[in-house]
């Protein structure tokens, strides 16, 4: 990185906007789409003027969203006038191409196609982008109702313009052009994904195969947004009321309060912590403090067997939509020439389906030995510690786990919270964004900053599970771009499902270690968005970027909570006392690293070869939870229940974008570890302030700058110097073999 980069770096300001648990829908979600309709019809809807940018808040061209006055009844009369916008301008585009490709045999410059096109991706796609969001965060029959109503008009309108022959056309001609190796390499990818993506959606097809591709984009889209929410709804309506204080024995008395709160929402007005009653829900927050430290055995049994079985029963049962969404998946590989889903999602992947099968036939081959005495040492714990203990049921494992660790290392996860205050967590991520990045994060307080503002980011911590889907993840909202002269800055949201802080106010959210490292991994992903240097939306931020690499960033950022002492000592003080953790305790968490990483790392293997599986060999007829049943036996050592039914709830790849493609963890993983290893190599190490400055600004202006403007095996060597390999994945794991060194050379070497 030169002097020059340093200098930009180091005047940065990045803005962070919070949002409380009552102020939710006032900022927040999710992603950018890209193609869009033709030939619609729409009734005359509008009963009242049509909606303006002063009228409607969807439609307001601000810097920043305007949820604090978006209502569900926005939705509908904002998106119906930007698709008959986005009809004419579409129409108005091909008209102008056709006219200029029959005129001669030259291209169409890439200024005059992509700049309108581009315009048109973001009118309808910021816009339905918030309305999604605000569904997902802030849940309601309203918000359900207007996506119902708009998403079938969004479909057809992006499968117009994804399938629109003139645009193609004059993309085909541009990259034919002599002049085409001479463009910006960003611009280059821009026009090469943008014909991939309309091959993809169906533009080679003909009139009978489009139709019916069309109609299985539509019943694919509506069977995601069921399967959504089915899971939703089915985690909302399962709940236990407990009113003996025996059954509530073990349990957090952080988790006891947040189940007597939620009683006395459900109308019990004297429920307390102490007396109860509590109303447990499958809510993450409550579920795993029960599952890890209640002492009534059948409470645990319960709690488990709901969770294992979500979405798998009654009206929201999934069993049905998971089976058609993989029958659809497999005809509309086939209308585009591919054999299976598989084949289509790797495409568009950075990695070869080859690659991914060895790299995960390696780690389950490097962590079953590992996971089995794993196992064998749990049971011989647990069977130590409850004689009476004949057989250690699934509903037991998390409960022994804990005391495990306990006597291993004398670390007790749920008492070590006092020392993770979410508001310290989150000065220190900011603390170590400046000492890495030289980027400074302020809360936004409305006065005009002094240093050049070069993104916003706007956070959602708490978990509301009656109205917020569960999980963690960042959104982009506004993707930098420059429309004219004015230069449109980055929004990011950062949205969590973290225990709220007391009811009382007086105790603040308190993390585990390990939610500290989930709010690191998603702010990662946040900086990767808002420190783009691309200026184009296409491939600005995480737009552009191969699917399987867009993690590297999010798990580079959570190695500095798992591996590096100074960042864990920025925030990890008593949220009363501010006492700073003790060093012993701190070295105890070292150790306690890689604690069963060998059934960490088999879990995950497991998850990316079922997802492979269904995709690659699927045929009418098959169970699809029959196939996760024989992977479990090749893959896990311990099976899980006859009943469980994990993929009635894998919204990652039934209603996310991992389709095909959970694998992505893994293989980034490789990239982030590797990327962290770099700061350990040279100079002093970690310790060495100026060597992590120089690595750290390398590493912006390159992993989090590029954006999708560079092919990312090309933006790692850039930083790196070579290619990856997954030497330092294993020895941070505890996995790698002894005496391997970071030149360990694997089967996925070279990725």
């Amino acid at each position: 990185m030169t002097p020059i980069v340093a200098t930009v770096f180091a005047t940065l300001l990045l803005q962070v906007w919070p949002v409380s648990s009552r102020q939710v829908l006032r900022q927040l979600q999710l992603v950018v789409e890209g193609v869009a309709l033709r030939g619609s019809s729409f009734a005359k809807i509008f009963e009242k003027p049509p909606p303006t940018e002063e009228t409607n808040p969807l439609l307001a061209s601000i810097d920043l969203p305007a949820f604090a006055a978006t209502r569900p009844e926005h939705a509908v009369p904002a998106m119906t006038l930007r698709l008959q916008q986005a009809e004419a301008e579409l129409r108005r585009i091909e008209a102008y191409l056709s006219a200029n490709l029959a005129k001669s045999d030259a291209s169409v410059s890439y200024d005059e196609l992509m700049t309108p096109l581009e315009q048109l991706y973001v009118s309808i796609g910021q816009p339905w982008d918030f309305v999604n969001h605000l569904k997902s965060v802030k849940d309601s029959p309203g918000y359900r109702e207007a996506v119902e109503t708009l998403q079938p008009k969004v479909i057809v309108f992006y499968q117009n313009l994804s399938q629109s022959k003139p645009i193609y056309n004059a993309l085909l001609r541009i990259s034919e052009s002599p002049d085409f190796a001479k463009m910006p390499e960003a611009r280059r990818r821009i026009v090469e994904g943008e014909l991939l993506d309309r091959k993809l959606g169906g533009v080679g097809l003909d009139s009978t195969k489009a139709e019916e591709f069309n109609k299985l984009q539509r019943q694919l889209s509506d069977l995601s947004m069921t399967f959504s929410n089915h899971v939703l709804d089915a985690r909302k309506a399962w709940n236990l009321t407990i009113n003996d204080a025996v059954r509530v024995k073990g349990i957090p008395e952080r988790a006891l309060a947040a189940a007597a709160d939620l009683a006395k929402q459900g109308g019990h007005q004297d429920a307390s912590a102490a007396k109860g009653p509590w109303l447990m829900t499958l809510d993450g927050t409550l579920l795993g403090p029960v599952l890890t430290y209640a002492q009534d055995r059948s409470l645990r049994e319960q709690l488990f067997r709901a969770s294992t079985t979500l979405a798998s029963s009654g009206k929201d049962n999934n069993e049905e939509v998971v089976a058609k969404i993989l029958e659809l998946r497999q005809k509309q590989a086939e209308l585009l020439g591919y054999p299976n889903y598989a084949e289509k999602s790797f495409a568009s992947k950075m990695a070869t389906r080859e690659q991914v099968h060895s790299l995960l036939d390696e780690m389950q081959a490097t962590g079953k030995p590992i996971a089995e005495a794993e196992d064998k040492e749990l049971l011989e714990f647990a069977q130590h510690a409850d004689e009476k203990l004949s057989k250690l049921e699934p509903w037991d494992r998390s409960f022994y786990i804990e005391k495990l660790s306990n006597q291993k290392y004398g670390i007790d996860a749920e008492q070590l919270r006092v020392y993770f205050p979410y508001p310290e967590v989150v000065k220190g991520m900011f603390s170590l964004t400046e000492r890495l990045f030289g980027v400074t994060v302020k809360h936004a307080d409305g006065a005009s900053p002094r240093a050049k503002v070069v993104g916003h980011v706007l956070m959602d911590p708490y978990s509301r599970p009656s109205e917020k889907r569960s999980g963690a993840w960042m959104q982009p909202l506004v993707t930098r771009r420059t429309e004219g002269e004015k230069l449109w800055l980055p929004v990011a949201a950062l949205v969590m499902n973290f225990p709220p802080p007391a009811a009382d106010g007086k105790t603040p959210s308190l993390l585990s270690l390990g939610e500290a490292g989930t709010l690191f991994h998603e702010f990662g992903h946040a900086l990767q968005h808002v420190l783009t240097q691309q200026n184009e939306s296409s491939v600005s931020g995480i737009n552009g970027i191969e699917w399987d690499a867009v993690e590297i960033a999010s798990q580079f950022l959570e190695y500095w909570v798992e591996l590096d002492r100074r960042t864990v000592y920025s925030f990890a003080k008593h949220y009363s006392t501010g006492e700073a953790l003790p060093e012993a305790t701190y070295q105890q968490l070292e150790k306690a690293h890689t604690f069963r990483a060998g059934s960490s790392l088999l879990g995950q293997v497991y998850l990316g070869k079922v997802d492979l599986r269904l995709h690659e060999k699927f045929e009418l007829g098959e169970d699809p939870v029959e196939i996760g049943k024989s992977v479990a036996d090749e893959v896990l050592v311990v099976k899980p229940l006859p009943e469980s039914r994990p993929l009635c709830s894998f919204s990652h790849i039934f209603a996310g974008g991992y389709a095909a493609g959970y694998y992505s963890y893994q293989w980034s993983k490789v990239l982030s570890a590797d990327a962290f290893s770099a700061f350990e190599e040279g100079g002093g190490g970690l310790g060495d302030d100026a060597h992590t400055r120089e690595v750290g600004r390398r590493f912006a202006s390159t992993m989090l700058a590029l954006g999708g403007g560079r092919d990312p095996g090309k933006v790692f060597k850039d930083f790196r110097g070579r290619a990856p390999t997954p030497a330092a994945l294993l020895r941070y794991s505890g996995l790698a073999p002894v005496g391997a060194t970071n030149g360990t050379s694997t089967k996925a070497q070279g990725v």
